[in-house]
C-alpha cells in the first residue's frame, strides 16, 4: 500500500559531498555555484550542469566525500551548442546511461526578473535562448572523456527542434509554447534515459495539478551523423499532488525511475522524492484511447514550504543522481541558490546531500 505524502517526515540527509569547483573571482564557476542545476556521476566521475552559460563540468573523486579537478567542457565544440549570440544552453538535466551523458536544456521562453533593472519587470526578452533548445548526448570513451556529440535535430531559423515541434501539434500543450516558463509556460527540467528511449520532465505546465513526462524513442544514435530523430513520442501524465518535475533519475538494476519534485513556476512549496515504478518498461503497444494518469509512490519529504532568504540562500533541490552504495539505495540531491552555509569550504565550493531511499 503506497504512503501519503503527508505521512512522511521530513528526511535528515545520510552523507554530504563536497565539490570544490575552484578559486573566487572566476565567473564561470561562481554562476555555476550559485545556479547548480544538474548532476550525474558514475566511476568516480561526477558531471554538472547549470542554468547559466554554453558548457558541462566534470569533476572527479579525490576521496570518499570530496570531488575537485574541475574541467570545463564546453557544448560549441560537440556540436551541441552555438555561440554566444545565440543564448544560454540553460541545462537543466544530465543522465549517464552506458557510455553516453545525456543532457537536456529548459527550452523556455523566458520573462525578465522583477529585480532586473532593464526594462520593464514583466517584459519579455526580445527572443528565446536557441541554445536552450538542446536534447542530445556526449559519447564517452573509457575514462569518461567525451569524444563526440549528437543532438535531436534543430531548426536555428524557428528556433525550435524535434521535441518542441512535435509538443506544438499537441492541443492541450501547445498553448503553453509561447508562455514564459515562470508563468507556467513550457520549461523542461530533468531527464533519465536508457538505450534509445529518453523521458523528459515538465516544470512547467503543470495542467490541474497533473505533472507531465514526455516519453521519447530516437534514431540515429547507432550512426555516425550529429543529428538524432524524433521516432515516437507520447505525453505521461503523474499525480504529484500538484508539484512538477524538478529532475529524474533511473534507479539502477531495474525500471523505475526516481521523480524529484518540486513547485512549479517561482513558487516556493515542499519537495519530495517519488518512485515511479515501471516508467522505462518496455511499451510496444497501441495507444489506448483516453488520458491515464500515473501513480508514483512518495518515498522522502526533502524540503518543507518555507521560502529562503533572498540575502542568505534559498537551498531549492534542483539536480538528482541515484546510486546504490554498500546495500543502500542513495539519492544526491544538488541545490540552486545554495545556503551560505552549504558553500562553505575551499574557494568555491557547494555541498550536495545524500538521502537513503527506502526500497
Amino acid at each position: 500500500m503506497h504512503r501519503s505524502e503527508s505521512d512522511l517526515p521530513l528526511a535528515d540527509s545520510s552523507q554530504q559531498r563536497l565539490l570544490e569547483l575552484g578559486l573566487s573571482g572566476d565567473k564561470k564557476t561562481e554562476d555555476l555555484q550559485q545556479n547548480l542545476s544538474a548532476l550525474a556521476s558514475c566511476n568516480g566521475i561526477l558531471w554538472l550542469g547549470g542554468d547559466e552559460g554554453r558548457s558541462l563540468y566534470r569533476l572527479k573523486r579525490l576521496d570518499e566525500h570530496r570531488y575537485g579537478e574541475l574541467c570545463e567542457v564546453k557544448l560549441k565544440d560537440f556540436g551541441l551548442a552555438g555561440g554566444k549570440d545565440s543564448g544560454e544552453s540553460d541545462i537543466e538535466g544530465l543522465s549517464l546511461d552506458a557510455d553516453r551523458l545525456w543532457l537536456v536544456g529548459s527550452h523556455s521562453l523566458r520573462r525578465r526578473k522583477h529585480d532586473d533593472d532593464k526594462g520593464e519587470p514583466l517584459g519579455l526578452h526580445d527572443k528565446q535562448s536557441r541554445n536552450a533548445h538542446v536534447l542530445g548526448c556526449l559519447q564517452l570513451d573509457s575514462e569518461g572523456r567525451p569524444v563526440t556529440g549528437q543532438r535531436l535535430a534543430f531548426d536555428p531559423a524557428a528556433p525550435r527542434d524535434a521535441l518542441t515541434s512535435a509538443l506544438a501539434t499537441d492541443p492541450r500543450l501547445a498553448p503553453f509554447l509561447m508562455i514564459p516558463s515562470k508563468d507556467n509556460g513550457l520549461d523542461i527540467e530533468g531527464i533519465a534515459a536508457r538505450g534509445d528511449r529518453v523521458l523528459v520532465g515538465l516544470r512547467g505546465p503543470v495542467l490541474r495539478g497533473i505533472a507531465l513526462v514526455v516519453d521519447l524513442r530516437l534514431g540515429g544514435l547507432d550512426g555516425d551523423g550529429p543529428t538524432l530523430s524524433l521516432e515516437r513520442w507520447r505525453c505521461r501524465h503523474l499525480q504529484l499532488s500538484g508539484l512538477a518535475v524538478r529532475d529524474l533519475a533511473v534507479v539502477p538494476g531495474s525500471d523505475d525511475v526516481l521523480v524529484l519534485a518540486g513547485p512549479t513556476m517561482t513558487l516556493a512549496g515542499p519537495c519530495y522524492i517519488y518512485r515511479w515504478r515501471n516508467a522505462l518498461r518496455p511499451d510496444d503497444s497501441a495507444p489506448t484511447p483516453g488520458l491515464t494518469v500515473e501513480q508514483p509512490e512518495p518515498l522522502l519529504w526533502i524540503r518543507d514550504g518555507r521560502p529562503g532568504r533572498s540575502d542568505q540562500g534559498s537551498d531549492k533541490p534542483e539536480g538528482l543522481d541515484v546510486q546504490r552504495r554498500d546495500g543502500h539505495l542513495l539519492a544526491w540531491v544538488a541545490y540552486d541558490d545554495p545556503t551560505v552555509a552549504r558553500r562553505e569550504g575551499p574557494g568555491l565550493c557547494t555541498r550536495l546531500e545524500g538521502f537513503v531511499v527506502p526500497e
